[in-house]
């Protein structure tokens, strides 16, 4: 099973279809936040609403199980700067979920806190780390995954 995992994309509707059309044979493709367009033009992503989305028919945080994985989807506004990373894995701890997938940053992260995987695609319009714009691809199978780390 293949995840393709973006987020703040902010409007750069043409970046989305980039992810899009590269990873065409994705079996799910989820955006965290900050899409700030009409969700309606890409039926395929599984959305949860960010602090610049006014559609409030996103959902503001999901859960969700893949290849028998638990994973949550946030943005991320909600919690803490301050203690973002350990609020965001007590978050998921709380769901019950191995991993964590949330955006709002800008900055590309990927981290473990008390046994909770916390992943974050960075920035589809750019990244606050100044590092080149991307997003993730999670492979599962059999219960076991890899993430990487792709560019545009």
């Amino acid at each position: 099973m293949k995840l393709v995992v973006m987020s703040d994309s902010h409007g750069y509707d043409e970046r989305v279809r980039e992810v899009l059309k590269k990873e065409k044979g994705a079996d799910y493709f989820i955006h965290l936040g900050d899409l700030c367009s009409d969700v309606r033009l890409f039926p395929q992503i599984i959305f949860v609403r960010g602090n610049n989305d006014y559609d409030y028919d996103m959902p503001e945080m999901l859960v969700s199980e893949f290849g028998g994985i638990r994973f949550l989807m946030v943005h991320g506004h909600r919690v803490s700067y301050f203690h973002r990373a350990d609020d965001l894995a007590a978050l998921g701890a709380k769901n019950h979920c191995q991993v964590v997938l949330y955006g709002h940053s800008h900055v590309f992260d990927d981290q473990m806190i008390n046994g909770i995987r916390l992943l974050n695609p960075g920035s589809l319009m750019y990244n606050r780390d100044h590092e080149d714009i991307g997003y993730y691809v999670i492979e599962i199978n059999e219960k076991k995954y890899k993430v990487y780390r792709k560019y545009l």
